[in-house]
């Protein structure tokens, strides 16, 4: 079989969704909501329940993020290799990330480490792809005793 030859095009909006998900998860790390506005579309529909969480709306989820900012000591997100559908103005994707967060619970600092799937509907909008719909899927879930260092 013969790999796929991608048009210009295709290799323009693929590397723009990556460079999407790399502001993304460095905009949550460091809590710059200016910079995660600039990869959700603001009409965006998030679904959390694997994690307990309602389903809600960008402004909601994003309100949720920021109160995380008093008890993430420190979090660092890999993300693995991009499961990308483009259909036009839309695109499809399922992206695994490996999460290591530093929680301070009371007194204590805990090291978490979670391995999810972001499950998200894309649309190319007026000022770049956003996504528009993410159900996340939880994978796997560890802790550990001793926090390290943040």
């Amino acid at each position: 079989m013969k790999d796929r030859r991608y048009s210009l095009e295709e290799i323009q909006d693929r590397f723009a969704i990556m460079d999407l998900y790399d502001r993304q998860l460095a905009a949550a790390e460091a809590f710059d909501f200016e910079r995660y506005d600039t990869t959700f579309a603001v009409d965006a529909r998030l679904d959390l329940s694997a994690f307990g969480l309602p389903a809600c709306g960008y402004p909601e989820y994003r309100a949720w993020l920021a109160d995380l900012e008093d008890t993430m000591v420190a979090a660092q997100r890999i993300t693995g290799g991009l499961r990308l559908t483009l259909d036009g103005e839309r695109a499809t994707s399922r992206v695994p990330v490996a999460c290591h967060v530093q929680m301070r619970v009371g007194s204590e600092v805990r090291l978490t480490h979670t391995g999810i799937f972001y499950n998200d509907i894309l649309e190319k909008r007026e000022l770049g792809w956003r996504i528009v719909e993410r159900v996340e899927e939880l994978a796997w879930a560890a802790q550990d005793d001793d926090p390290g260092r943040p």
